[in-house]
């Protein structure tokens, strides 16, 4: 099994950076993503493992993994996940950390989306290769209408992600950036930068 406490102390010599778009659900962070990831090119994503059903615009391996209930409590067993959660009612998500490690150590640039308390983990354990970046709805107002345009939200549903952003924005004070995504191509431009100048304050000197 991971310990924390061993490879905490090895976080400062992987040259690697993840990218963490923190945020309620519905706030866009995967709109964001997408537009992000075509203007760096160097950058790329990083799959979690989840639970849940695969979307039809989704690809395995390369938005999450998509393994079974049974599939994803083994692999907590094994110690295979820095972190892992249940973030909606039965929907299942865990953050390798075999897969991360070896990113960080050949020096790749990623990103992923993952949620407040999996950023406070992944944290714990690479404090030197996380760089987080809080999306924040332009309203609360705005953020609920924006959940209930997905469709297929029922009221338990609803509360459910409600209460999570709630919590949610109330911690964004915990991450490195906040921005704000009430127009998403400014929202993005801002998200480019941010990446952009970190890995720049990173790069050896010449």
């Amino acid at each position: 099994m991971n310990d924390p406490h061993t490879l905490n102390s090895a976080s400062a010599h992987l040259r690697g950076l993840l990218f963490v778009l923190v945020g309620p659900s519905g706030v866009g962070k995967n709109a964001i993503m997408e537009r992000v990831l075509s203007q760096l090119p160097n950058l790329r994503r990083f799959p979690t493992y989840t639970t849940r059903p695969k979307r039809p615009n989704e690809e395995e391996g390369r938005d999450h993994f998509f393994v079974t209930l049974e599939r994803f409590q083994a692999m907590v067993a094994e110690g295979a996940f820095i972190e892992h959660q249940e973030v909606h009612s039965g929907k299942f998500y865990g953050t390798p950390y075999r897969e991360l490690h070896d990113g960080l150590r050949e020096g790749a640039q990623l990103i992923a989306d993952i949620d407040i308390r999996g950023t406070a983990a992944i944290r714990a354990v690479f404090p030197d290769n996380l760089i987080s970046i809080f999306v924040l709805p332009p309203s609360r107002d705005a953020l609920r209408e924006r959940i209930l345009q997905r469709g297929n939200i029922d009221a338990a549903d609803l509360e459910d992600r409600l209460r999570r952003a709630e919590e949610e924005l109330q911690r964004a004070d915990e991450c490195h950036y906040r921005v704000v995504n009430d127009q998403l191509e400014s929202c993005v431009a801002e998200v480019v930068s941010i990446i952009t100048a970190e890995i720049a304050a990173r790069a050896p000197a010449k």
